[in-house]
């Protein structure tokens, strides 16, 4: 899978009824020896169905699980300062790498400037599905486009399948192109989708079952192990989103539209940021010391524009007329969320506007700093409890779906270590545990007794 299988047929193992892992002669998919980020990765990830083989999925692949918010501000990305760089040697590398016609796409004011007229505003989107991500981002074709020859505008369909690098998904918070100076993400947030499985702490690891090191560190997200998604309105919720139908995928669900909506819902009750900033602030370095930042909130302001329509009364359509009063409508709305949230929670401090949430240790400052307390694992064990414990690290997606939508099948085991705030200790979760397995039946009889169980550790 991803960077580890690109040989589909030779590596993968396809069942005869894919879509009911019950069946005795399928071999059970284990969970477990990579720890969880935002995902729990199978250990066998050669042994997941290919995604575009719709027999052996159990969920409709043209079925549209989320669409995304795209930020309205996102077409002003060509006025960033950052393009200076590009007259410097180190910006005739990039154009090198990059090619001098991709490089001009974005350089281009014709988004800003026709953002709604061209339609780049009801054309752009991130979409997912149960087995891709699908988004498109229209660009100007150079030199065509100024020009006057072909078409002006064209759209940019990408797919990215789930079997190609994706481990997991994260809000970036900043040191990319994609934001104002690297800092400020006033053209829109950005979601990182993990390129390696490899996670957990490193030293341990280095010589047994993994090879590598975790890219859930800080100074991964910002620089590099990670592909980037740009110009979303929500992207807290849409990695929250990637991460449940990448899970769901991993795991063999079915997933539709009502599931995503229940799972979104939950999150939004209970873990969500944006909506408790107070109950749920998630800690960064250097608090409660800390140093007072500019929040951009002009700028953000000014690529969030009002826009009139630049046509007479007798061309002007009802079509034309709804399209820039929509627009009209998400920008205020963009506006609001970005002053009452984006600006004053994430963006107030230097410690909050970089996101590292310690010097060392997971999601820290420096890089492959946690897990020496762990040198006595063996090579397939479950991976180890973390040694800094967060708000968020106990609410995976494989855990939200088992609360959600009850547990997988029981031919699926997990294997994890899960802190019990009660105890102040590290306590072990299997599933399906000897209880179910002695019972004989399936656990989605009961699915809230079993996924209660598996949070809590308790027999059902």
């Amino acid at each position: 899978m991803g960077c580890c299988v690109s040989s589909p047929y030779s590596k993968r193992v396809y069942y005869r009824d894919p879509a009911d892992l019950d069946e005795v002669d399928v071999p059970a998919r284990t969970f477990g020896t990579f720890r969880a980020g935002s995902n729990l990765i199978p250990d066998d990830c050669g042994a997941l169905p290919g995604p575009y083989l719709q027999n052996y999925l159990p969920s409709d692949t043209d079925l549209l699980l989320y669409d995304a918010r795209m930020d309205q501000g996102y077409g002003f990305r060509c006025l960033r300062m950052e393009y200076f760089c590009l007259f410097c040697p180190w910006g005739w590398i990039y154009l090198f790498s990059k090619g001098l016609n991709k490089v001009c796409a974005h350089l281009t004011c014709d988004e800003s400037c026709q953002w709604v007229r061209k339609e780049y505003s009801t054309r752009s989107f991130f979409r997912i599905y149960p087995n891709r991500i699908s988004i498109n981002q229209p660009k100007v074709r150079w030199p065509w486009g100024f020009l006057g020859c072909g078409s002006w505008n064209a759209d940019q369909v990408l797919n990215h399948p789930f079997d190609r690098g994706a481990f997991g998904f994260s809000v970036v918070s900043c040191g990319i192109i994609d934001y104002l100076f690297g800092c400020w993400p006033v053209y829109g947030g950005t979601v990182a989708r993990h390129r390696c499985q490899c996670n957990g702490p490193a030293w341990n690891r280095m010589f047994t079952d993994c090879g590598g090191c975790w890219c859930e560190e800080w100074p991964c997200k910002m620089c590099f192990c990670t592909y980037r998604y740009s110009g979303l309105a929500d992207p807290d919720e849409a990695a929250f989103a990637c991460a449940i139908a990448l899970q769901a995928y991993f795991e063999g669900r079915k997933m539709t539209p009502q599931d995503m909506v229940k799972c979104i819902e939950f999150w939004r009750e209970n873990l969500s940021e944006r909506h408790d900033p107070i109950g749920r602030k998630r800690p960064v370095c250097c608090e409660p010391y800390f140093t007072p930042c500019c929040t951009c909130r002009l700028c953000f302001q000014c690529t969030h524009l009002k826009r009139n329509i630049p046509y007479k009364d007798e061309d002007v359509t009802p079509e034309l007329t709804a399209a820039y009063e929509t627009y009209g409508h998400l920008t205020s709305e963009q506006r609001q969320e970005y002053q009452n949230f984006e600006g004053p929670i994430h963006r107030s401090t230097m410690c909050r506007m970089f996101g590292c949430r310690r010097l060392f240790g997971a999601k820290g400052c420096c890089f492959c700093t946690e897990g020496c307390s762990h040198c006595d694992r063996r090579a397939g064990a479950p991976a180890p409890p973390r040694e800094n414990h967060d708000f968020d690290d106990e609410f995976d997606a494989s855990t939200i779906l088992m609360t959600i939508l009850g547990p997988p099948t029981k031919k699926i085991t997990i294997q994890r270590w899960r802190y019990d705030p009660e105890s102040c200790s590290d306590v072990m979760d299997v599933y399906p545990s000897e209880t179910i397995l002695l019972d004989g039946h399936d656990t989605n009889d009961n699915p809230a007794c079993h996924a209660r169980h598996m949070m809590s550790g308790t027999t059902p």
